[in-house]
Parts: structure tokens; C-alpha cells; sequence
């Protein structure tokens, strides 16, 4: 899990990068159609669900170390020192 943890945030900003370069040849030479083809679905498909994962992933971690009590917190006394 370890791995898992490291690999998939490193493998999203890999896979959103290629999209982006994908999208700029494109523009540069749309003759060639980069963005017509399966396997930039396929591409854009990666990096969604490489980003949904990685989003759950530092969702988790965020929650295991209760960081999201300390925000909680810290709004509740922001506004009680408001009123």
C-alpha cells in the first residue's frame, strides 16, 4: 500500500502533463489529429481516475491525521470570537 501511496500521485501529474502536451501539438499542428483518436480517451481516462485516486488518497491521510478536527477548530473559534 506503501507503493501504491507514492506511485499513483507521481503517475497522475505524468499522465496530466502528457495530456497537456498532447493538447498543445495539437494545436500547433491540428492536422495531425492528436485529439481525434481512442487513445487519447484513453489518456484523459487515466488521469481521471489517477487523479480521483489520488484524491482519495490524500483525503485519507488528511483524515487519519486529524487535520480535519484542527480546521474544524479553528473555524469554530473564528466565529465565535465573531459574535
Amino acid at each position: 500500500m506503501r507503493f501504491f501511496r507514492g506511485f499513483v500521485p507521481n503517475l497522475s501529474i505524468a499522465v496530466n502533463l502528457s495530456v497537456l502536451v498532447v493538447v498543445y501539438l495539437d494545436m500547433r499542428n491540428p492536422m495531425m489529429g492528436f485529439l481525434d483518436g481512442l487513445p487519447f480517451l484513453v489518456l484523459i481516462g487515466m488521469g481521471v481516475v489517477c487523479s480521483v485516486i489520488t484524491a482519495v488518497l490524500l483525503y485519507r491521510d488528511w483524515c487519519k491525521h486529524g487535520e480535519h478536527k484542527k480546521l474544524a477548530n479553528q473555524n469554530s473559534r473564528k466565529n465565535s470570537n465573531n459574535t
